[in-house]
């Protein structure tokens, strides 16, 4: 079997051999020349802030998983599928090309035997999968024409790429019966090829010159597709893979970016506070410009465009790209919210939806905080954001009210409940950071009362910060006044400083994702849990004696966006609620990383745009259609929001609305 191989650039001359280098050259050149101006508009955004980590292994697993895996796009089985055989069939067949200029141009042999028949059986099989993938994909865009999938300029790659894969074939069995081949088998799509053009018994020499155009043609195409590629919709195929290695693995899913040091400002050592044009962005942020795929699944996900707000999550990427597109002096003038508008960005709850749906790592929210930061440093934001602030600046809390208030939740504790504050040289367990609903919202107060009970009870040494607390900064980062944001963390990180602090625990996910994900970057380091985490392993330290009463409850569970998406916390709500009720869930169809948001996200609890459907009527309504009688939660804002709808409802829809220490506390024994 050693004698099995076939010579390549078989049935063309030195001199077609010559001109082919040439014209590769000459495509290769072309690609570096485009990639090369590519980079340069991506290395010329501003840089981050951190050192890269080239050889950690959280960035190379995100990459190969996200890269030759695609697992969020498999979310849309046949754009998935036709987007991974085509993917992988020109993979497999680039690098077939790579082994046989090796073979050509090294000492190097192995293209015989064996190794040739396997050689020749996969990049037969993974060219039938080329061409399959792009057929699914040409039916999908041109004949079903899903919406999310009407954006113009892929006929051309599809077309090159179906022609590549279809030329290979006719090559290699044209080829095959010019030559005689006795290995068909190994080759299954150029034996089908070389059998139809012997059907007809043509003069061999006929063969070899359909064989040496067809070769041609497909060189031709092929360097055309090299010199294509670093532009246009195709560039993506490059941007992507760069974006999804790019990300920062670092970098805690629900953490912002931090645009500037205050102190760095108040020093007059910088004067930026974000971007103010789409060529202020940075290099990471322009690179994913390039690398988004229009695939549209952020759309999908995001609950602002299902609910008709004006945002969506592609558009606001493809503006800011079309917009760079433009070239000449209008993207360096043009400010940043003149290209998205406030009402687009203020729409976005910052669930996550979008970031975690999307399969090239575009970070969305990033974006939308840029605009948001715009439009607040130039003072254009709506009187309800502009209360918020001004609250937030006064008193410490968004609710404007006295910090002498915050300890007003613990008169109606259950006897035996003690409550202590925080002194110097204190001894406790744990601090319970309650916030400023848990300390102001009569509703979320239940909660904060239903906490500390529980931890009473399992013999929790815990105490609070009382007045000194002030409000995490959550709301005011996220409505874009990173300065204010960062003089309340640093209070904060003070206050808790001078008592000692390690652990904390709160009832809000988004008091629990500033303090845990955003405060180390200001000195504050700590562990904090949340309280659905404390509470399941309390329970299952058998610390709390339950009664359950499985009998009362139909229940259903929703998945609070800073709990689930930007800090993976799924089970153990789940878990405390089995063990508190004894009964099972019934999972509402859009759960843990695609649940849908309650509306309240991204600083909305403090404003009403007027847009749209109510996005808690949405999330509500698919906790009635489980059929159950109560929707359990583990934020105070979900709470809100979904009372708020159930209220408002029909009697026959009204659910009974509790958070899990609620719950928990009902069933403890006293």
């Amino acid at each position: 079997m050693d004698e099995v191989t076939r010579e390549i650039f078989g049935n063309i001359s030195s001199s077609g051999q010559t001109l082919f280098y040439a014209m590769s050259a000459v495509s290769v050149l072309i690609f570096a020349a485009r990639l090369g101006l590519r980079a340069r508009r991506w290395l010329g955004g501003a840089r981050g802030r951190h050192a890269m980590q080239w050889l950690a292994w959280g960035r190379w697993r995100h990459f190969l998983t996200h890269v030759f895996a695609q697992p969020r796009l498999l979310r849309a089985p046949s754009a998935g599928v036709s987007h991974l055989l085509i993917f992988w069939g020109f993979l497999v067949l680039f690098i077939g090309t790579i082994l046989v200029a090796i073979e050509h141009h090294t000492p190097l042999s192995f293209f015989h035997g064996m190794f040739y028949l396997l050689f020749s059986l996969i990049t037969d099989v993974f060219g039938i999968l080329l061409i399959a993938g792009v057929c699914i994909a040409g039916y999908r865009r041109y004949v079903l024409r899903p919406p999310r999938s009407r954006t113009g300029g892929y006929g051309v790659a599809l077309l090159l790429l179906g022609t590549l894969g279809g030329t290979g074939f006719l090559v290699e069995g044209l080829r095959m019966a010019y030559t005689g081949s006795h290995w068909f088998d190994w080759s299954p799509g150029g034996a089908l090829v070389a059998a139809l053009v012997k059907t007809g018994n043509p003069d061999p020499a006929l063969i070899g010159a359909w064989h040496r155009g067809a070769w041609w043609f497909h060189a031709t195409v092929a360097s055309l597709f090299v010199a294509l590629l670093p532009g246009g919709r195709m560039l993506h195929a490059i941007a992507a893979s760069l974006n999804v290695f790019f990300v920062d693995p670092t970098r805690p899913k629900g953490a912002l970016v931090t645009p500037f040091r205050l102190e760095d400002l108040e020093s007059g050592a910088t004067t930026a506070t974000g971007p103010a044009t789409a060529t202020d962005l940075s290099s990471r942020q322009l690179l994913s410009l390039d690398a988004c795929t229009e695939c549209g699944l952020c759309e999908l996900a995001c609950p602002a465009t299902a609910a008709g707000r004006p945002l969506s999550p592609k558009r606001v990427v493809t503006r800011l790209r079309d917009h760079l597109e433009q070239g000449g002096t209008a993207p360096a003038r043009t400010p940043i919210e003149a290209i998205v508008s406030p009402e687009e960005a203020w729409s976005c709850t910052t669930c996550r939806a979008c970031v975690d749906a999307c399969p090239v790592s575009v970070q969305h929210i990033d974006f939308v905080l840029d605009i948001r930061r715009a439009v607040v440093t130039k003072s254009r934001i709506e009187p309800a954001m502009s209360a918020t602030l001004d609250k937030l600046s006064t008193t410490g809390n968004p609710f404007g009210l006295p910090a002498a208030q915050r300890m007003a939740w613990t008169a109606e504790l259950p006897a035996g409940v003690r409550v202590d504050e925080a002194r110097e040289g204190g001894e406790f367990d744990l601090l319970f950071w309650v916030g400023c609903a848990g300390a102001f919202d009569a509703r979320a107060q239940r909660i904060s009362r239903a906490v500390a009970t529980v931890l009473s009870r399992a013999g929790v040494r815990f105490a609070v910060l009382g007045a000194e607390e002030r409000c995490t900064g959550d709301p005011a980062r996220r409505l874009g006044e990173e300065g204010l944001f960062q003089q309340l963390a640093r209070h904060n990180v003070a206050t808790l400083g001078k008592y000692g602090v390690r652990t904390i625990v709160t009832a809000c996910p988004h008091c629990f994702n500033t303090l845990k994900n955003e405060y180390s970057e200001f000195g504050g380091d700590y562990a904090v849990v949340h309280h659905s985490e404390l509470i399941a392993r309390l329970l299952a330290e058998e610390r709390v004696q339950l009664e359950p009463q499985a009998a009362q409850y139909r229940l259903t569970y929703h998945d609070a966006c800073y709990l689930g998406r930007h800090n993976d916390v799924y089970d153990a709500p789940r878990t405390a609620l089995a063990a508190a009720t004894g009964a099972p869930l019934l999972e509402m169809p859009r759960s843990r990383a695609q649940s849908l948001c309650c509306g309240a996200g991204g600083a909305n609890a403090w404003f009403d745009l007027g847009l749209g459907t109510r996005i808690n009527a949405m999330r509500y309504g698919d906790a009635v259609d489980t059929g159950a009688q109560v929707v359990a939660t583990a934020c105070p804002f979900c709470v809100t929001m979904f009372e708020e709808i159930a209220d408002a409802s029909a009697p026959d829809q009204r659910l009974e609305v509790s958070d899990i220490a609620e719950i928990v506390e009902r069933a403890s024994r006293r």
